[in-house]
């Protein structure tokens, strides 16, 4: 019984801890002081699964190095962000940020779907 509670606890913390990870909102990333890339997509999007796929393999390949953030434009706490930013219609995209909000560069879809260029894009950001 014990080692049930114990993998139990372990499973709880285990699961809060990547909750808490994947739940960084844009406001929280963007005042701290590492570079961020921010997924944005709609779930209506083509291709949005896969998209979200390649955003969350490089997220965990890259977490030491960049804040990663994902912004659902089809939701209502997303307007300020649209407005602010003038989102692009064809989604999803990613955003590459530095220097506290200000945007430095553009990543379509077929560039976060193929691994090679997705990673060179993010390594050559970080110089």
């Amino acid at each position: 019984m014990k080692k049930v509670i114990t993998i139990l606890s372990l499973l709880i913390v285990f699961t809060a801890s990547i909750i808490k990870a994947d739940s960084m909102s844009f406001e929280d990333a963007i005042v701290q002081q590492k570079p961020m890339a921010v997924l944005i997509y709609a779930n209506w999007a083509d291709d949005a699964k896969a998209v979200l796929n390649a955003y969350d393999n490089m997220s965990a390949a890259f977490g030491e190095r960049y804040n990663f953030t994902k912004v659902n434009i089809a939701t209502e706490e997303a307007k300020g962000f649209n407005k602010m930013y003038h989102i692009y219609p064809n989604l999803p995209y990613v955003l590459l940020f530095k220097d506290k909000g200000k945007i430095s560069r553009y990543l379509k879809k077929d560039c976060i779907q193929d691994n090679a260029c997705f990673k060179e894009r993010l390594e050559f950001f970080l110089n």
